[in-house]
């Protein structure tokens, strides 16, 4: 790494002029299980929640993104490789979420492959975040809702343990939202590229990501994409030297800035599902205005969600992502030990939510619903019931996906 991307210690690495945002006790008590015997802080610490977040915290997060970038082994359709392309989420020129299953054209299997990042840092770890986008998640030999859906985002948390004076950075697990459930595995337990980094095994159709194990072979056929400007010596020795790289892109400057539920003219957003996100954290209390939480559709639909909008197997919905370092501590305490701080030092997302609103500040009443955007596909399968229980829709697309993965052995 250059001098520009070392790594601050966590004790240099608080900024001076880091404010304490205010909360009431009732907002940061900590819903923690029986078994576990963390108390919340008095208050929760994030970067400046008035003033641009300090310099080297960001540079440092920005290193630490790019260190620590995955590997994928995408799986690609050999009919259709187009759909298994993670792309610009705006890859059409515009942030209209139900036109992108139509404008997805085989042209665009040569695209630049993108991923999105996403870093927060307490005094003791980061939390990272790669989030990918295709415009379709589908199936074959024929599609309905939740079985297929327009737009489909799959998200990998990568937790690392800071520098220190005395210690270098180190991975510590990867978890993974693949379909329905979280898969994660200890950083002793991967299978790392040269450069230690976890590799990432990607389906095609469903786009389920799994991280793999020490040891798992990779998939032929499979597609590696490795973050961009790798060095030649840093790559493995069955990669392809024509296999395609990716761009990191900034969550936080891109789909993060389109959050508003009116953004895109209704267009990025449906408040269909769950609705729209109203963030109150099993820990943070009621934070931020509305946010969309589930993204638009035309053909099919599928309730495909954000970072934010995901439930994690702990915590409320968007504390996987608002509040990682409460949600992975009630989730892997023995691999996090010794025990980790829950004071962030750097969490961009937190602090624009803490800056519109706090608890009783923050607006109560939602948004007005939006008009149901549907083809006629989803029309007639909506209307005859096949998929009028969303949880047997969900059991239905799962049991689906599995007899497929069987079959094909």
């Amino acid at each position: 790494m250059t001098a520009a991307l070392l790594l601050a210690s966590p004790a240099s690495s608080q900024s001076p002029a880091s404010s304490q945002i205010p909360a009431s006790p009732q907002s940061l008590a900590c819903s923690v299980a029986p078994a576990f015997s963390h108390p919340a802080p008095a208050a929760v610490s994030v970067s400046r929640a008035t003033a641009p977040p300090d310099g080297a915290l960001e540079l440092e997060a920005r290193g630490l993104l790019q260190r620590w970038s995955p590997s994928f082994a995408q799986e690609v359709s050999a009919d259709h490789p187009e759909r298994d392309r993670p792309l610009p989420i705006d890859f059409d020129g515009d942030w209209d979420a139900t036109n992108n299953w139509s404008h997805l054209t085989p042209e665009l299997r040569h695209a630049q492959p993108i991923v999105y990042g996403a870093a927060t840092l307490t005094g003791t770890h980061a939390y990272l975040f790669f989030t990918l986008f295709y415009p379709r998640d589908w199936s074959s030999p024929f599609c309905v809702s939740y079985l297929c859906h327009d737009n489909d985002l799959e998200v990998v948390l990568l937790v690392v343990r800071r520098a220190s004076q005395a210690e270098p950075a180190e991975l510590v697990l990867v978890e993974t939202k693949a379909h329905l459930d979280y898969v994660a595995l200890r950083g002793s337990e991967l299978a790392t590229d040269a450069r230690g980094r976890p590799w990432i095994r990607v389906e095609s159709e469903g786009h389920g990501m799994y991280p793999l194990r020490a040891g798992e072979p990779l998939a032929g056929t499979a597609q590696r994409l490795v973050p961009r400007g790798q060095p030649a010596a840093d790559q493995d020795a069955d990669q392809d030297a024509t296999s395609p790289s990716y761009q990191l892109e900034s969550l936080h400057d891109t789909l993060w800035a389109h959050r508003d539920p009116a953004a895109a003219q209704q267009a990025l957003w449906t408040s269909g599902e769950t609705g729209f996100l109203a963030y109150t954290g099993a820990r943070l209390g009621r934070r931020g205005h509305w946010l969309g939480a589930s993204m638009a559709g035309h053909e099919y639909a599928g309730g495909v969600r954000p970072p934010w909008g995901l439930e994690g197997l702990a915590g409320k919905r968007g504390d996987w992502f608002f509040d990682p370092a409460y949600v992975a501590l009630l989730r892997h305490e023995d691999w996090l030990a010794p025990a980790p701080s829950l004071d962030y030092v750097f969490n961009p997302f937190l602090t624009d939510l803490t800056r519109e609103c706090v608890g009783p500040g923050c607006p109560a009443t939602l948004p007005p619903p939006f008009p149901m955007r549907t083809g006629v596909v989803t029309g007639l399968v909506l209307a005859t019931g096949l998929v009028s229980l969303r949880a047997r829709r969900r059991v239905f697309a799962k049991c689906w996906r599995v007899w497929r993965r069987w079959s094909a052995r």
